[in-house]
């Protein structure tokens, strides 16, 4: 029998079965103690509210109430109380294609504001011959080939065996391409000024989109918190080998003064 509540759920509205995490052994850690079941929309399973989101509106997000539903031993999705390994599985290529749709948000809000700056005139001149815009637009093409290459190599990662090592670089990807992608789009906004802020052009559906990219699948803070474990994990380990440059200083030797307390 499942009893409980999720607020939040992407398809709450029109989806016919759910994948639900839920708490099988009271005894373990969290981590232990959950397993992952397919259930299927029907008696006790009931959406109490659908919301009114900002943007990405058409997923039909709520909260589900599960009330004493039946679900059947065969719906079990892994072993019981392994449904741990099934989420981290998971979010890996969720992070990933939230990095890669976020570079194509701002990729076509960039190019949306660049087409319009070498036709909307000031002072007898298009707007893209100011550097006020023209810098714009060269910050954002930086930050979104930045953020394509690391998503890259994050997708390159996937394929190896170091499992730490791709979810940081994931973690890395997810972060970084959301942001920039924010950024990029509000530079847009900034460029083709008051209309920018109209549905005349897609900038502001655009823009309101992107700012949930940054809270799903783990917001960017829970990113940094996975970054930084990885990272100190893979420094303190020794792996990869690398020289240590600290005895690269012309005082290196002089231990006494290396002080920590």
């Amino acid at each position: 029998m499942l009893s409980g509540q999720k607020r939040f759920v992407v398809g709450a509205e029109g989806a016919d079965y759910f994948l639900v995490y839920a708490r099988t052994n009271t005894e373990a850690p969290s981590h232990q103690a959950l397993s992952a079941f397919l259930v299927e929309r029907g008696p006790g399973v009931e959406v109490q509210h659908v919301y009114g989101l900002m943007g990405t509106r058409g997923g039909g997000t709520g909260r589900i109430y599960f009330r004493d539903v039946r679900v059947p031993a065969e719906n079990l999705v892994g072993r019981e109380n392994g449904a741990a390994e099934i989420f981290y599985r998971m979010m890996v290529p969720e992070r990933l294609t939230s990095a890669a749709g976020a570079i194509g948000m701002g990729r076509a809000a960039l190019e949306v504001a660049a087409r319009y700056s070498t036709r909307r005139k000031a002072f007898g001149q298009v707007i893209r011959s100011f550097e006020g815009v023209s810098f714009q637009v060269a910050d954002s093409v930086t930050k979104l080939d930045a953020a394509r290459g690391l998503v890259y190599a994050a997708a390159r990662a996937t394929e190896g065996d170091d499992a730490n090592r791709t979810r940081r670089l994931v973690s890395e990807a997810k972060k970084f391409a959301t942001e920039a992608a924010w950024e990029v789009i509000n530079h847009a906004m900034q460029i083709m000024g008051g209309i920018g802020y109209t549905n005349v052009y897609p900038i502001e559906r655009l823009l309101r989109d992107a700012r949930l990219i940054m809270i799903w699948t783990g917001t960017n803070e829970v990113m940094d918190l996975v970054i930084q474990h990885e990272y100190y994990k893979e420094l303190l380990s020794g792996q990869p080998a690398a020289r240590d440059v600290e005895a690269d200083a012309a005082e290196a030797d002089k231990t006494e003064e290396k002080v920590f307390e």
